[in-house]
């Protein structure tokens, strides 16, 4: 990862030095925020409720120019360190806070989101109880102004169909067969970085991509699910905040996103078998967005997205059927998009 030349440390000392501590930090708590003000005290607030109390809590502030300061100036504990940088994107931000985090384990909680009390101490005693398991995640809830919403495990069915085992702690479940290739299959990914905890030791080597917004998240989830056996926890212990400025509003955004990051993770990845699942799943994204584009009368981005689908075998005939089909786009009624 590239050194961060434009840092400067409000609170705290030197990186991985943490003033007032006897023992070395156990977690890293990395939050980044961008003008997300009016919400990071509340964030903050559930990350010191934890009932894990030896942790270190990083804000990346990410060039905020609304009260950000004056939030963060009003909290004296000790553990809270502050690094300023030039708004450079939530990837920079987080990779600033990865490469300054003294924990043994690290997490990530965006400053619009909250944790529940014990989110930390349950995936700890997966962790702890688990030398083999390098990160567990948990279910979330969403929620709004108006309450929760759904959580994110209803969108994951494929869940309850491979193979796991009771965790040893922490009433987590760890996954049997490659986790890798379990978690790239399903319909939506599992992939929120607010849901995280893994060994420092695993991230070595592993960044957000600093020009990706949109779904660096799944790039580097996969990386970690990539590289040592992963667990889950069932409860939501993590509540993702719906608002006006989450990171898109159409779901065929997502899906671009989702092919740029899942083709650098193809050329990064070294694992034959990885390698041949990632490429399978480009070509199931390729058909969704043929799949969009032919709804949507715009049958020139349908054609091109389906020509691409025939370099996949999984999905030739699916494509080949709908090219043949491209001639009556004009007079399907569109489809509205979701997010």
């Amino acid at each position: 990862m590239l050194k961060d030349t434009s840092t400067s440390f409000v609170s705290g000392t030197k990186p991985g030095e943490v003033p007032g501590r006897e023992h070395p930090v156990q977690v890293s708590v990395i939050i980044p925020t961008y003008n997300y003000g009016r919400f990071l005290l509340e964030c903050l607030e559930s990350v010191f409720a934890q009932s894990v109390k030896n942790l270190e809590v990083i804000v990346v502030d990410d060039g905020s120019t609304d009260n950000t300061s004056e939030i963060l100036a009003s909290i004296s504990d000790f553990r809270l360190r502050v690094i300023r940088t030039a708004n450079r994107g939530v990837s920079a931000a987080r990779n600033t806070g990865l490469q300054t985090a003294a924990g043994e384990f690290l997490a990530f909680l965006d400053a619009d989101d909250r944790w529940r009390p014990e989110k930390l101490e349950r995936q700890l005693g997966v962790l702890v109880s688990e030398p083999s398991v390098g990160v567990v995640f948990t279910d979330l809830l969403r929620f709004n102004k108006n309450g929760f919403l759904a959580n994110a495990f209803s969108f994951y069915p494929e869940l309850a169909s491979i193979r796991t085992r009771p965790s040893l702690q922490g009433q987590g479940r760890v996954i049997i067969d490659d986790a890798f290739c379990e978690l790239i299959s399903f319909a939506q990914f599992p992939i929120y970085v607010q849901t995280l905890l893994f060994r420092k030791s695993l991230a070595q080597g592993i960044d957000f991509p600093p020009r990706e917004e949109m779904s660096e998240d799944l790039y580097f989830s996969m990386r970690l699910y990539g590289k040592a056996e992963v667990a889950y926890i069932e409860e939501p212990l993590v509540e993702v905040r719906r608002h006006g400025n989450n990171s898109f509003q159409l779901a065929w955004e997502k899906i671009a996103g989702d092919l740029v990051a899942l083709r650098k993770l193809e050329r990064d990845e070294d694992s034959v078998q990885h390698k041949k699942a990632i490429h399978n799943r480009i070509g199931k994204l390729h058909a969704q967005m043929g799949h969009h584009y032919f709804w949507h009368r715009q049958p020139i981005k349908s054609a091109k997205s389906y020509v691409n689908c025939l370099a996949y075998p999984d999905y030739r005939i699916k494509a080949f059927l709908h090219l043949l089909m491209l001639p009556i786009t004009p007079f399907l009624k569109p489809k509205s998009d979701g997010r």
